[in-house]
Protein backbone atom coordinates (compact mmCIF):
# COMPACT_ATOMS: atom_id res chain seq x y z
CA UNK A 1 0.00 0.00 0.00
CA UNK A 2 1.17 3.51 -0.78
CA UNK A 3 2.60 5.28 2.30
CA UNK A 4 1.42 8.62 0.86
CA UNK A 5 -2.15 7.28 0.89
CA UNK A 6 -1.77 6.14 4.52
CA UNK A 7 -0.44 9.56 5.49
CA UNK A 8 -3.27 11.32 3.65
CA UNK A 9 -5.92 9.12 5.32
CA UNK A 10 -4.33 9.68 8.76
CA UNK A 11 -4.22 13.45 8.27
CA UNK A 12 -7.81 13.48 7.03
CA UNK A 13 -8.96 11.46 10.03
CA UNK A 14 -7.46 14.05 12.41
CA UNK A 15 -9.89 16.59 10.95
CA UNK A 16 -12.96 14.44 11.67
CA UNK A 17 -14.66 13.17 14.80
CA UNK A 18 -14.32 9.55 13.70
CA UNK A 19 -12.86 7.15 16.26
CA UNK A 20 -12.29 4.25 13.88
CA UNK A 21 -11.73 3.94 10.13
CA UNK A 22 -11.16 0.99 7.80
CA UNK A 23 -10.09 1.41 4.15
CA UNK A 24 -9.73 -1.38 1.60
CA UNK A 25 -8.53 -1.17 -2.01
CA UNK A 26 -7.27 -3.89 -4.34
CA UNK A 27 -6.94 -6.40 -1.49
CA UNK A 28 -4.98 -4.00 0.70
CA UNK A 29 -6.57 -2.83 3.93
CA UNK A 30 -5.66 -0.28 6.56
CA UNK A 31 -7.47 0.18 9.84
CA UNK A 32 -6.99 3.26 12.02
CA UNK A 33 -8.28 3.70 15.56
CA UNK A 34 -7.94 6.86 17.59
CA UNK A 35 -7.54 7.04 21.36
CA UNK A 36 -11.33 7.48 21.68
CA UNK A 37 -11.89 4.08 20.00
CA UNK A 38 -9.91 2.22 22.67
CA UNK A 39 -11.95 0.47 25.32
CA UNK A 40 -12.28 2.47 28.51
CA UNK A 41 -11.42 0.78 31.81
CA UNK A 42 -14.35 -0.19 33.98
CA UNK A 43 -15.36 2.40 36.54
CA UNK A 44 -16.78 1.20 39.81
CA UNK A 45 -17.30 2.47 43.30
CA UNK A 46 -16.87 0.57 46.51
CA UNK A 47 -18.27 1.44 49.91
CA UNK A 48 -15.66 -0.69 51.71
CA UNK A 49 -12.49 0.73 53.23
CA UNK A 50 -9.61 -1.65 53.92
CA UNK A 51 -7.76 -1.45 57.22
CA UNK A 52 -4.20 -2.60 56.40
CA UNK A 53 -1.64 -4.09 58.77
CA UNK A 54 0.82 -1.39 59.84
CA UNK A 55 3.78 -3.80 60.06
CA UNK A 56 4.91 -7.41 59.77
CA UNK A 57 4.17 -9.21 63.01
CA UNK A 58 1.57 -10.96 65.15
CA UNK A 59 -1.98 -9.60 65.45
CA UNK A 60 -3.51 -9.28 68.91
CA UNK A 61 -7.03 -8.11 69.61
CA UNK A 62 -5.97 -6.20 72.74
CA UNK A 63 -2.96 -5.65 74.97
CA UNK A 64 -2.49 -8.04 77.90
CA UNK A 65 -4.97 -7.29 80.65
CA UNK A 66 -7.43 -5.53 78.33
CA UNK A 67 -10.57 -6.93 76.80
CA UNK A 68 -11.82 -6.07 73.31
CA UNK A 69 -14.31 -7.96 71.16
CA UNK A 70 -14.99 -7.34 67.51
CA UNK A 71 -17.88 -8.79 65.54
CA UNK A 72 -18.79 -8.37 61.93
CA UNK A 73 -21.61 -5.85 61.54
CA UNK A 74 -20.77 -3.82 64.64
CA UNK A 75 -20.52 -0.05 64.25
CA UNK A 76 -17.08 1.57 64.57
CA UNK A 77 -16.02 5.19 64.77
CA UNK A 78 -12.98 6.73 63.14
CA UNK A 79 -10.00 6.13 65.44
CA UNK A 80 -11.55 3.16 67.29
CA UNK A 81 -9.03 0.49 68.31
CA UNK A 82 -9.20 -2.66 66.20
CA UNK A 83 -6.25 -4.37 67.87
CA UNK A 84 -2.50 -4.18 67.54
CA UNK A 85 0.39 -5.74 65.65
CA UNK A 86 3.33 -6.88 67.75
CA UNK A 87 6.75 -6.96 66.10
CA UNK A 88 10.05 -8.01 67.63
CA UNK A 89 10.74 -4.53 68.96
CA UNK A 90 7.54 -2.48 68.80
CA UNK A 91 3.75 -2.61 69.07
CA UNK A 92 1.70 -0.86 66.37
CA UNK A 93 -1.95 0.07 66.99
CA UNK A 94 -4.58 -0.84 64.41
CA UNK A 95 -7.31 1.80 64.29
CA UNK A 96 -10.38 2.41 62.16
CA UNK A 97 -9.50 4.95 59.42
CA UNK A 98 -13.18 5.83 59.01
CA UNK A 99 -16.49 5.32 60.74
CA UNK A 100 -19.06 2.78 59.58
CA UNK A 101 -19.87 -0.90 60.04
CA UNK A 102 -17.21 -3.55 60.45
CA UNK A 103 -18.13 -5.75 57.49
CA UNK A 104 -15.29 -8.27 57.30
CA UNK A 105 -12.70 -9.51 59.80
CA UNK A 106 -9.81 -11.18 57.97
CA UNK A 107 -7.56 -11.96 60.94
CA UNK A 108 -7.72 -14.00 64.13
CA UNK A 109 -6.00 -13.49 67.47
CA UNK A 110 -2.36 -14.54 67.19
CA UNK A 111 -2.39 -14.53 63.40
CA UNK A 112 0.74 -13.62 61.45
CA UNK A 113 0.33 -10.49 59.30
CA UNK A 114 2.35 -8.86 56.56
CA UNK A 115 2.66 -5.13 56.00
CA UNK A 116 -0.36 -3.82 54.07
CA UNK A 117 -2.43 -7.00 54.45
CA UNK A 118 -6.11 -6.00 54.80
CA UNK A 119 -7.09 -7.01 58.32
CA UNK A 120 -10.61 -5.56 58.23
CA UNK A 121 -13.07 -3.97 55.84
CA UNK A 122 -15.31 -1.14 57.02
CA UNK A 123 -18.45 -0.17 55.12
CA UNK A 124 -19.13 3.57 55.11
Amino acid sequence: MDTKLIQDVTNWMKTTDLAEFCYEQNGNCIEIKTQQALPQPAQFTCSLTAVPAPAVGIYHLAAKGQNLTLTEGQPVQEGDSLGLVQTVSKTYPVTAPTGGKLRKINIQEGGVVEFGLPLFFIEK
